[in-house]
């Protein structure tokens, strides 16, 4: 579940909300009934309503990461100033006490600069992903090479993308690498939890492959449980780095317990070919399996 992902951030804004409500009765007191303006109840409590509901779609849908981060954060200042809101309408506070009027104002407008900068890089990545759908449709009016399941480019497009940037490579003698990731004894997992969470996992690290790396990537579904990315304009050092962002994201898809072998390697191409620098790619994979999970194999 995607949530498991923020169980830490769940917890720390829980704590925030129950710390401003303890502090909310240390310094004010509760008002009588016939003071509480229910117009103004409705009105607060349906924005704060709002403001989690958008905290929940966050980390129900989105995985760990910078923009998530943004995105959460300044919601849950929202969250905060607008929980504040709502205690007013039955807490009173002295004149003199102003700590809870600034608690209320200040997080508003950082949570907004905050949550619009997130918004601006989920809008990059939204960008990002259309360019290669926009890219994906043109190529397939001619051939049907998408992976129904995940939604990604299949074995024969990748072989088709990795020989044109092999050639780019060759004449404008540029990096270029490949990063190949296998989901080890992925039927043994399919056996213990069934065809549907198998379906899912695919379906959940596809996702997460195509928001981690960067637009100018192509990832594809090479076989049943081997994913490969080509890397454009990337060097060996570069590809490493990227895979470790990777190996820190996927272990988060499932729990400790169920989670898959997942095995990567990195590879700078400098064959003359698709086929051969692919090929090269899974022998590297292949001696990969004979370390530990997530092992990096060296280039």
């Amino acid at each position: 579940m995607m949530w498991r992902q923020h169980r830490y951030k769940l917890v720390f804004s829980l704590l925030l909300l129950l710390s401003s409500l303890l502090l909310a009765f240390y310094c004010g007191y509760a008002k009588q009934s016939y003071e509480f303006d229910w117009v103004d109840v409705l009105g607060e409590g349906t924005t704060l309503l709002v403001a989690c509901g958008w905290l929940g779609l966050i980390v129900s849908s989105r995985p760990a990461g910078r923009v998530t981060e943004l995105l959460y954060y300044g919601s849950l200042l929202l969250v905060y100033s607008y929980f504040l809101d709502l205690l007013d309408e039955f807490i009173q506070y002295p004149e003199d006490v102003r700590l809870m009027s600034w608690l209320e104002s200040l997080p508003a407008p950082v949570g907004m600069l905050i949550l619009t900068y997130g918004l601006i890089g989920w809008h990059r990545e939204q960008r990002a992903i259309n360019r290669q759908l926009r890219g994906r449709e043109l190529f397939l009016r001619n051939h049907e090479l998408i992976d129904p399941l995940t939604q990604l480019y299949g074995a024969e497009y990748l072989l088709a993308v990795l020989q044109r940037e092999v050639e780019l490579h060759q004449s404008q003698r540029q990096p270029l690498s490949l990063l190949v990731l296998d989901i080890h004894n992925f039927a043994d997992f399919n056996r213990r939890n069934g065809i549907a969470a198998g379906d899912h996992y695919l379906g959940q690290l596809s996702e997460l492959l195509l928001s981690q790396l960067r637009h100018s990537d192509v990832v594809c579904r090479y076989s049943g449980d081997c994913f490969v990315a080509v890397l454009p304009d990337t060097a060996a050092a570069a590809a490493q780095i990227m895979a470790q962002h990777l190996q820190q994201q996927v272990v988060q898809l499932t729990d400790e317990e169920n989670k898959p072998d997942l095995i990567m390697a990195v590879m700078q191409v400098s064959q003359d070919s698709a086929s051969a620098a692919l090929q090269t790619a899974l022998q590297m994979l292949a001696a990969s399996k004979q370390g530990t999970e997530f092992r990096l194999q060296p280039v």
